[in-house]
């Protein structure tokens, strides 16, 4: 067997392989090649640096590693992971794939590596501490099946925001009210995306990364609610459609303006959410949140919320 390591072309076979060792490391990952290719062609309109690298057992991907820039992050500060095919792990691949990834984010000006596992095994977290990776933090990854929700309970919540003098809509609902709708969407998701609790300095998201990432092919326009105080808006909650699973959604940001917590807002916008995706047929919703973000695990622990595992947060210093 020939082992050997390149840089990926990104073609669509390579990402397929890149996704075929992320669901065999973890079978209820939602990555998709579209995925991929979406996060591609967004790192290149903006000019961020970013690189995969491959590890292959004769003609055949066993496992990869990332490096790059984020929207999220100053330049300096990279976003990286390894993932190898179970049946080929503790062979030094692993090993060799972050090495190159935090070469090439050296060799690029990075002096820090965030990265993440979702197999917080003694086993791996030894590896990452040999790796010189230090845990900073942990999210839940949960799941809320619909099914099993109180939706006439979920109701009442809704309906307590509007008599407190908050209405949720949905972006479909902005783009017939406000002409100038991306840009307010974009002010209030930015203030909000800025304020969430992390372990780590958070940059303030530019609008072209807002129209991909928030705005692209998953949003389901239906479904992305907003609270408005009057005239102001003050929170959102975006969910996301997930490629190969039409019974799922994954629900990224929720939150609400510093100016206007404490109201219920968060749970009311939670509890609409969750009323769309009824209506509209889905099973399963997922999403996850940093341990750290206490208020609103207990917004998802209310509404129903399963934590099925957690991903460990690890940052290195090159």
């Amino acid at each position: 067997m020939t082992i050997s390591f390149t840089l990926s072309t990104d073609s669509g076979a390579e990402l397929a392989a890149v996704v075929a060792v992320a669901r065999a490391t973890r079978p209820d990952d939602t990555t998709s090649i579209a995925d991929l290719g979406d996060w591609n062609l967004t790192q290149q309109a903006a000019g961020r640096m970013y690189a995969r690298w491959l590890g292959w057992a004769d003609d055949v991907v066993v496992g990869f590693s990332y490096i790059g820039q984020s929207p999220w992050l100053e330049p300096t500060m990279m976003i990286g992971r390894a993932m190898v095919e179970p049946e080929y792990e503790r062979r030094g691949y692993g090993r060799e794939l972050l090495e190159r990834a935090e070469r090439t984010a050296l060799d690029n000006g990075a002096d820090r590596v965030l990265g993440w596992t979702t197999d917080p095994t003694p086993r791996t977290m030894r590896f990452l501490e040999r790796a010189r990776y230090r845990e900073i933090d942990r999210n839940w990854g949960s799941t809320l099946r619909i099914e099993e929700c109180d939706l006439a309970a979920l109701r009442r919540t809704v309906d307590e925001s509007l008599s407190a003098g908050v209405r949720i809509a949905s972006v479909g609902d902005l783009q017939g009210e406000r002409p100038d709708w991306e840009r307010d969407l974009y002010r209030l998701y930015a203030e909000i995306d800025a304020d969430v609790p992390t372990q780590f300095p958070i940059a303030r998201v530019g609008f072209e990364d807002f129209q991909a990432v928030s705005l692209g092919r998953r949003m389901l326009s239906d479904g992305y609610l907003v609270a408005i105080a009057g005239d102001r808006l003050v929170g959102l909650t975006e969910p996301r459609s997930v490629d190969d699973r039409p019974e799922e959604i994954e629900q990224d940001l929720t939150g609400v303006k510093a100016s206007h917590r404490g109201r219920g807002i968060a749970k009311a916008l939670k509890a609409a959410s969750v009323l769309w995706a009824a209506d509209a047929g889905y099973q399963l919703i997922r999403t996850e949140n940093a341990q750290s973000n206490a208020a609103m695990l207990a917004v998802n622990d209310w509404l129903g919320f399963e934590r099925v595992h957690p991903t460990v947060e690890v940052l290195k210093t090159l």
